[in-house]
């Protein structure tokens, strides 16, 4: 009951969950309708392995988009008397930092209630955030900004398209998704952490220089581009208010691949810097500045490469834990998402992958090379990109060992003309010699 009260309250004192969409004619807006507070269902479960089965059944529910709310909390309750609650949100009014600042909140109210403490916090409006944005349209920085996406993007620049090993037709429709998650363990972190830091470089940006490498010597390409989200929050206040912010941009790569690894990945830290001044310019209106030349251009990033650093730790004397499920819908090709959420010093690296385009033993391979130039990378110092290798040692095993064996058992005390002559009774009408425009058969050689 304290968590509900806690969650209602969380609701109550913030706009982004009472916002919803109203379609008029060919236009579509949003609004702050008046605070409806709904009742929160709580669900009795034996343990932890019959959550999955919640989470199946609300994201499996569509959300109706006009007049409703875009969201539904659900508490479950143990055995043993502990328990949590989920979430399911529409994109449209939250994105990864959202999650994580709700569950802080909502746990921040909990140990109040629980512990009849006031602990008042400020809460600001997701209208502030509105009123902004009509600011930044009608200034300055806006139109830099425009200028700066248009002249990145005045040559075109294709965007990295891993080939598919699906033999499917139409795959490209399919939104239908897998999600195939791997761990980069607390040791491996720690020496990526300490080469970062080494070289002066963001992991996001250690890790954005090893997929690019990847990317490029797989599709045969130096130049491409792919996408990133961007947190778009500015400062204090905006971190601190739950809604949308998030603007995914187009990353323009430019694989080097004369230099050294290093040298590349600050490169790619240089270019995130100037993104970073641009951010808050829409994706939606570049596609529609570049399309006024040219109406074939298509969406600037098919890969997306997510760093999460959503941080829904623990601020309170209760023990809890967060994750994210994940709705088997993805718009791009392939989505990495790199999550680190509880600070618990283990990278988790989560491929999202459209089922008509990838296999799991498609995405298993290409993880497996990626930690391959991890530690290529982190064991060569000074490497070249162009040295870098990017089959693993199993594949290198079996490309030199295990296809290269052709040796051939035979009787040797049988001699070759002996061999021959039971060739030919064996095979006489097939070819037996081709040179040039020649050919002869057994039997006539």
């Amino acid at each position: 009951d304290a968590l509900k009260q806690a969650i209602k309250k969380v609701i109550s004192e913030n706009d982004v969950f009472h916002i919803k969409l109203s379609q008029c004619k060919n236009e579509v807006k949003q609004y702050i309708s008046e605070k409806e507070i709904p009742d929160i269902e709580i669900i009795d479960i034996k343990n932890a392995n019959e959550v999955s089965f919640i989470e199946d059944a609300l994201m499996a529910k569509q959300f109706s988009l006009y007049e409703s709310a875009l969201y539904e909390f659900k508490i479950f309750r143990f055995e043993n008397g502990a328990g949590g609650f989920l979430l399911n949100i529409h994109h449209i009014i939250s994105d990864g930092w959202t999650l994580g600042l709700t569950c802080r909140k909502i746990m921040k109210a909990y140990s109040n209630l629980k512990n009849n403490e006031g602990g008042e916090e400020e809460v600001f409006s997701y209208i502030d955030y509105a009123e902004n944005e009509k600011e930044y349209f009608n200034s300055s920085k806006f139109l830099k900004d425009k200028e700066y996406w248009n002249d990145l993007f005045s040559n075109n620049v294709n965007p990295a398209i891993l080939p598919s090993d699906s033999s499917e037709k139409n795959t490209e429709f399919s939104c239908l998704g897998e999600r195939l998650t791997f761990s980069i363990p607390k040791a491996k972190m720690k020496l990526i952490n300490e080469y970062c830091a080494k070289n002066k470089l963001t992991v996001f940006n250690f890790l954005m220089a090893v997929y690019s490498v990847y990317i490029s010597k797989i599709i045969g390409s130096n130049e491409f581009s792919i996408g990133t989200p961007i947190l778009n929050r500015t400062n204090f206040k905006e971190k601190n208010i739950i809604g949308m912010f998030v603007n995914v941009v187009p990353f323009k790569v430019n694989v080097e691949q004369n230099t050294d690894f290093i040298n590349f990945a600050n490169n790619l830290s240089k270019d995130t810097v100037a993104l970073l001044r641009h951010q808050k310019y829409p994706y939606q209106m570049l596609l529609e500045d570049l399309r006024k030349n040219d109406s074939s251009i298509p969406n600037l990033y098919n890969i997306v490469l997510s760093y999460q650093l959503t941080k829904a730790n623990n601020e309170t004397e209760y023990n809890y834990s967060t994750r994210w499920a994940f709705n088997k819908n993805v718009t791009d090709d392939m989505t990495i998402q790199f999550l680190d959420l509880d600070e618990e010093g283990i990278l988790t690296v989560c491929y999202d992958f459209k089922r008509m385009k990838y296999s799991d033993e498609y995405v298993k391979n290409m993880h497996s090379r990626i930690l391959e130039i991890i530690n290529k990378v982190l064991d060569t110092e000074n490497i070249s990109v162009r040295d870098i290798e990017i089959i693993t040692k199993n594949e290198k095993q079996k490309l030199l060992v295990e296809f290269n064996k052709t040796d051939l058992k035979y009787d040797k005390n049988k001699n070759v003309i002996k061999s021959f002559k039971e060739m030919v009774k064996k095979y006489p009408e097939k070819i037996a010699i081709n040179f040039e425009n020649r050919q002869m058969t057994y039997k006539e050689l």
